[in-house]
């Protein structure tokens, strides 16, 4: 590898926000619909772990230095997991939640791990997207949110449906002021949410990204790569 790539690659930040869409399809209804076809909690988990950690060695002998984890946020309590699981205003689905908190504390866990076999010459982030989202959610109007658990874009009922149809009279129901919703559609949040949980994760303490945040990783002096 090139001297100049080298460099290059090392203070570079790779960002990697994965998990959500595997946690949201082991908890879709099987098919056939009563068919118990799942691997445990425990298992799934590992099983996201054990990949994960492949694709960061593999980064990591490709060049990769600074890396940032997102971790799996708060889906039981977006729009979509709620209507899924019949869970009542104002509460999330604990199972889905349950299992999504075991896995980042194995995130967790494992860049610690990873911090200890590959430094100092490399730095593994944990960002602790779930407490922070949670945090918005259960104090959304501190953040100056009137609604914290209906999408502004699909209206108030399931399935929360945003899109628009090929017909030019066809739209989706909004609402009338997008950064007054945590939620802008059914699994996502809005810019507003967005920019409160950048802001977080960028300049935070150790809750929100450990062992240091992002503006600190950005920043952070890695020792020099001996010349080959």
């Amino acid at each position: 590898m090139e001297p100049t790539t080298r460099t290059f690659l090392s203070k570079a930040l790779f960002s990697l926000t994965i998990g959500s869409n595997d946690v949201l399809n082991y908890f879709q209804p099987s098919i056939p619909f009563f068919e118990e076809n799942k691997v445990s909690p425990t298992v799934f988990q590992d099983f996201m772990i054990s990949n994960l950690t492949v694709q960061l060695k593999r980064l990591h002998g490709l060049g990769a230095r600074k890396f940032v984890v997102v971790g799996v946020g708060p889906l039981g309590c977006i729009p979509f997991v709620r209507a899924l699981r019949l869970v009542a205003s104002g509460k999330c689905s604990v199972e889905v939640n349950t299992l999504i908190q075991g896995y980042n504390r194995k995130l967790s866990a494992l860049l610690q791990h990873l911090n200890q076999e590959l430094g100092p010459e490399a730095m593994f982030v944990y960002a602790n997207s779930y407490d922070v989202v949670t945090g918005i959610i259960q104090n959304y109007r501190h953040y100056g949110f009137d609604n914290g658990e209906d999408p502004c874009c699909g209206g108030y009922f399931p399935p929360y449906v945003c899109f628009k149809g090929s017909n030019a009279n066809m739209s989706s129901t909004l609402c009338d002021n997008r950064s007054k919703y945590v939620f802008w559609d059914a699994y996502h949040p809005t810019e507003a949410a967005n920019i409160i949980i950048s802001e977080k994760l960028l300049n935070g303490d150790q809750r929100f990204c450990s062992p240091l945040n992002i503006h600190k990783l950005y920043s952070y002096n890695l020792p020099s790569w001996p010349m080959e």
